[in-house]
């Protein structure tokens, strides 16, 4: 068995095997994907301007360089590497969502373990990172449920969105550009 032959054996087997009624909340958690993104830099820019905090006001513009870059690769990559959407290629898979031209990587998917990433080095509370985390595997998991996205898309989406998520805040971190990341906000 290839890797492409194992990549659409578990999307059939994801994308068959719904919890039944489960297709609209799942519709509902990709969907939000951006708007969380959103809502979560507005939420800490009204907090950083209401308690007049330097270092959330900080937090807010690394969370939004982190949104900004994850748009621009995740487009970037789309337009180099070309992937035909699962549904479009494989009949047998169902589509119970919208889908953009390229599926490789899952931009959905980059972008909330991007923020959750970043949320786990800015705001290190488990209140803030294991919610943080599990809605982005609830995305992960809903572009493969959905028919969107192969598994493989999805796995590139997770490390890139990491790896974003993670070097930014780790950057301005280690050269002290906007100071000490590390003191709770």
């Amino acid at each position: 068995m290839q890797f492409s032959d194992s990549d659409i054996a578990l999307l059939t087997w994801i994308n068959h095997h719904l919890i039944p009624y489960s297709g609209p909340i799942l519709q509902f958690i990709s969907y939000t994907t951006t708007y969380a993104s959103i809502a979560l830099l507005l939420i800490v820019l009204i907090i950083a301007i209401i308690k007049k905090s330097k270092s959330l006001r900080t937090r807010f513009y690394i969370l939004t360089l982190v949104l900004v870059l994850v748009a621009i690769v995740s487009l970037g990559l789309k337009r180099v590497i070309f992937r035909e959407r699962p549904f479009t290629t494989y009949s047998f898979i169902d589509k119970l969502s919208e889908g953009g031209a390229s599926s490789f990587p899952s931009g959905h998917t980059m972008e909330a373990f991007a923020m959750a990433a970043a949320l786990s080095l800015l705001f290190s509370r488990k209140v803030v990172v294991i919610p943080a985390y599990l809605w982005a595997i609830l995305v992960a998991y809903s572009r493969m449920a959905l028919g969107v996205h192969y598994p493989s898309d999805v796995f590139a989406g997770i490390i890139i969105g990491t790896f974003i998520g993670w070097c930014i805040p780790s950057y301005f971190n280690r050269f002290n550009i906007f100071g000490n990341l590390n003191n709770p906000p």
